[in-house]
């Protein structure tokens, strides 16, 4: 750790620079789409110099990829804690489900969303970044107590990965993807609470 007291506040400077960087590349993306954003213009509506964006990012797509970073920031930092492996499945599942609709709700994720599946014809890379950057770190955590689960023979789940996708999918089916498409979206918790049950029956470990 450096000592130096000039540094250590150059160091910060650098770090809010960079980060009004990045929320001005969120409101370009968002409004105008990726492909439209301008790196010029996110530079002076961030207040710097387009060097100073470049020493950043040196492309516009690691300026997209820390977009996705900072806009899943707050739900990947949680990591495990989500989903604490001596938690029961019927308590764990729908606190995990509730706090991902929660995320995915919010206006710049959903926003962020629709930008990928918009643009992915002309830069399909996108959609790679927001798995990498986003989705995947948020999901992980599930994958890992399902393992955790299955370790301990309180669920069946020999492939995690497999049995996160079959419980997000029945979550999001009804209250996810209706929303992302401005359609009626029912109640969470009739919807959330049937996914777990349907979820837990169907993943019961065998009897000895």
């Amino acid at each position: 750790m450096s000592t130096d007291p000039v540094a250590a506040p150059a160091a910060t400077r650098g770090d809010a620079k960079r980060r009004s960087v990045v929320e001005a590349a969120t409101r370009a993306f968002l409004t105008q789409g990726y492909g439209a954003a301008s790196m010029d213009a996110i530079a002076a509506d961030a207040g710097a110099s387009k060097r100073t964006v470049y020493n950043h990012f040196p492309s516009k797509r690691d300026l997209f990829r820390a977009v996705v970073a900072r806009l899943y920031e707050d739900l990947n930092a949680q990591d495990g804690g989500r989903l604490p492996a001596d938690r029961a499945p019927e308590s764990a599942l729908p606190a995990f489900a509730h706090g991902l609709l929660a995320h995915l709700r919010r206006p710049e994720v959903t926003g962020l969303l629709r930008l990928v599946i918009a643009e992915h014809r002309r830069f399909p890379e996108l959609a790679q970044d927001l798995l990498k950057e986003g989705k995947g770190p948020a999901v992980a955590p599930l994958a890992a107590y399902l393992a955790a689960q299955h370790a301990r023979g309180t669920l069946a789940a020999p492939d995690p990965a497999m049995a996160a996708s079959l419980f997000l999918g029945g979550v999001k089916e009804q209250l996810f993807w209706p929303g992302l498409l401005g359609l009626p979206v029912p109640d969470d918790g009739p919807v959330v609470a049937a996914a777990v049950e349907a979820f837990l029956r169907a993943h019961r470990p065998a009897p000895p």
